[in-house]
């Protein structure tokens, strides 16, 4: 009897470790990765480069005079509307009280030749007035009128040349320069202060002639600034010129992606720009080597899928179908989708569900 239960209780403290063996978690694996499409081997080169108001516009006033006041200087912030400079008015002015006198006229010959038409169209009606008496009143009421028409287009356009003696901005900005002073003459159109937009920033650099090729409209680049080594900002070329007579280089212009109340026209930076062989491959997606397995099914990937746990992603295995094999890695026909997280190393660890965490690109 002594001995079966010693038999059981042995029995019962194997059945308990191997419980505790199948309640052991699997450890997550961690795994370096690659973002479908992105060239691991990508060249990537420094331009530097110099910020500048997308847009920018040199104010003139519309016209001629002696500059009477400038209210801002070069650097003040300034929001729509803001007065910037003025001209003297007396002349402007004598303009308009002019105008304003004669249509005041023409309104008090109207009302004159109004009345008189009216009691002249009376008696004729009454037989009482000949026909060209008649025509004669009928005449000089519609001049009348004309000249109060006549009157009033000039009183306005008198009023917009005394508005114009005032330059205004035309929207929210910065100052970059003053380019006339007070007691100075001005004629129209002549630039008197030049206005930037702070929200609206690109950075203007340049491209030697044999990389001029690789770069495209539309590619993300990165930026740079001396003045902020903590912060990497997002841009996109939105140009790329077709070259400067008698230069070896050709102007690039990205327009950053987010506004910063830190950044101001004429700021350094350098600009990291991917650098990509101009032949592709049609479906545009090219992966490492190492993260291609093959079994008896074909060829495959791991791709990594983000799960509701923080930093922890589940493996899924993926059938694709390859291209050639380039400098960067196969080429995908099919079976991805750009963007996607590819697991690069590791393969042999890895199945369909088993929970992985991204260690980093591989290099």
């Amino acid at each position: 009897m002594k001995i079966k239960i010693q038999i059981f209780v042995l029995g019962a403290l194997l059945l308990s470790g191997c419980g505790r063996k199948e309640e052991k978690k699997e450890a997550i694996r961690p795994v370096f990765y690659q973002e479908a499409g992105k060239d691991i081997n990508q060249n990537v080169r420094s331009f530097s480069g110099v910020t500048r108001a997308a847009t920018e516009a040199k104010l003139s006033f519309k016209v001629g005079g002696l500059i009477k006041q400038v209210t801002v200087d070069m650097g003040d912030t300034v929001k729509r509307g803001t007065l910037l400079a003025r001209l003297d008015t007396t002349d402007y002015r004598i303009s308009y009280n002019k105008a304003e006198a004669s249509l005041k006229s023409a309104k008090a010959q109207l009302a004159a030749a109004r009345s008189a038409f009216l009691r002249v169209e009376n008696l004729y009606v009454n037989n009482n007035v000949s026909l060209s008496d008649y025509e004669k009143a009928k005449t000089q009421f519609e001049s009348a009128e004309s000249m109060v028409k006549t009157a009033r287009s000039q009183l306005d356009a008198a009023r917009n040349q005394l508005e114009y003696t005032f330059l205004r901005a035309p929207f929210d900005g910065v100052i970059s320069s003053v380019m006339a002073k007070e007691n100075e003459m001005t004629g129209s159109g002549h630039p008197v202060v030049v206005l930037a937009a702070v929200n609206s920033l690109e950075v203007k650099t340049a491209v030697p002639e044999n990389l001029i090729s690789q770069i495209k409209r539309g590619q993300e680049v990165t930026v740079q600034f001396g003045a902020f080594p903590e912060k990497v900002f997002q841009g996109i070329i939105t140009e790329v010129s077709p070259g400067i007579p008698n230069a070896s280089a050709y102007p690039v212009i990205v327009r950053l992606a987010e506004p910063s109340v830190r950044l101001f026209p004429g700021m350094t930076g350098t600009v990291e720009i991917s650098l990509h062989e101009e032949k592709q491959s049609g479906y545009g997606i090219v992966i490492a080597s190492d993260a291609v397995g093959h079994d008896q099914t074909g060829d495959f990937v791991y791709v990594a899928t983000k799960i509701n746990e923080e930093e922890i992603y589940v493996a899924e295995k993926r059938k694709v179908r390859l291209g050639e094999l380039q400098a960067g890695g196969y080429e995908v026909l099919d079976g991805l989708r750009s963007r996607e997280i590819v697991i690069t190393a590791g393969l042999s660890f890895l199945y369909d569900g088993r929970k992985v965490k991204l260690l980093g690109e591989e290099k």
